[in-house]
């Protein structure tokens, strides 16, 4: 009798085993997982002028502080990468102006500095029609950065159209990184 009382103890623990098998996380769970374990991606940089930006590690924001802090010389080209401009569009998308206000602290941070900003296209259309689009998106990218604060005598904006793609334009990916503007450190 105790044997099969061990028995049938056994064959319910086996069953209620294996209904407890190991199952995955589902995507909600993973995310908090990561959240909690994953390191912080901010940083935080100190500028001259007594102010403190947040930065992306690799981003333009932190490169571009990395450099004016350096004694390398100027000019220095800075991309910004991604996909900044729908197509014939001279409005930024919203990550793209989401980054102004640090680009506006390291600018005043940096009084004597003078950026270019280059405007530029894909190969869709002609040559007039590229080269106008792209000079509306370089004085877009000015006129943020001056109603933020920065001066205007210390920015340029140029369209530079088609000619320097950075990216195949046989591909729709392609063609939406070739449509960019690109901030250029002319004097530091």
């Amino acid at each position: 009798m105790a044997f099969r009382k061990a028995g049938l103890g056994l064959v319910i623990a086996g069953l209620v085993l294996a209904g407890c098998e190991k199952k995955e996380p589902d995507a909600e769970t993973n995310a908090a997982i990561a959240a909690k374990t994953a390191a912080p991606r901010t940083q935080f940089i100190g500028l001259p002028n007594g102010a403190t930006i947040s930065v992306e590690p690799g981003s333009i924001g932190q490169k571009m502080a990395t450099y004016l802090a350096s004694s390398e010389p100027a000019p220095r080209s800075f991309e910004i990468g991604g996909e900044q401009f729908a197509d014939w569009s001279a409005t930024a998308k919203p990550e793209i102006r989401a980054m102004v206000p640090g680009l506006v602290e390291l600018l005043k941070s940096y009084p004597d500095v003078k950026l270019r900003i280059e405007g530029h296209s894909d190969n869709v259309g002609g040559v007039d029609k590229n080269m106008k689009i792209s000079q509306s998106r370089a004085d877009m990218a000015k006129r943020y950065l001056t109603d933020a604060g920065v001066s205007d005598a210390r920015i340029e904006a140029v369209g530079k159209g088609m000619a320097e793609p950075i990216a195949d334009n046989d591909t729709v990916e392609g063609r939406a990184r070739n449509r960019r503007i690109e901030l250029v450190i002319v004097e530091k």
